[in-house]
């Protein structure tokens, strides 16, 4: 269920500034406010599955390092049989 978000201490600087792009977009400052809000949580998502992809590609290295170490090289020109 949405729910009215009210950010009423924002300063005046800040909210000059998100007039001004409302009026220069030719957007409202709602639709304003929800873009960039969009926008930031976008972001912080693709960060976030970023960092997971980088943790999980740190640990299939390092269970090919192991394989390779134990192992040897994986080649089928080189492997052991």
């Amino acid at each position: 269920m949405p729910s009215p978000l009210n950010i009423r201490d924002v300063g005046r600087d800040r909210k000059a500034a998100i007039e001004l792009e409302a009026e220069i977009t030719g957007a409202s400052i709602a639709d304003v406010v929800r873009g960039w809000i969009d926008a930031g949580i976008a972001k912080t998502r693709a960060e976030r599955d970023r960092a997971a992809w980088i943790a999980s590609a740190k640990e299939g290295i390092a269970d090919e390092a192991r394989h390779l170490e134990q192992n040897g090289p994986s080649l089928a020109r080189f492997r052991r049989v």
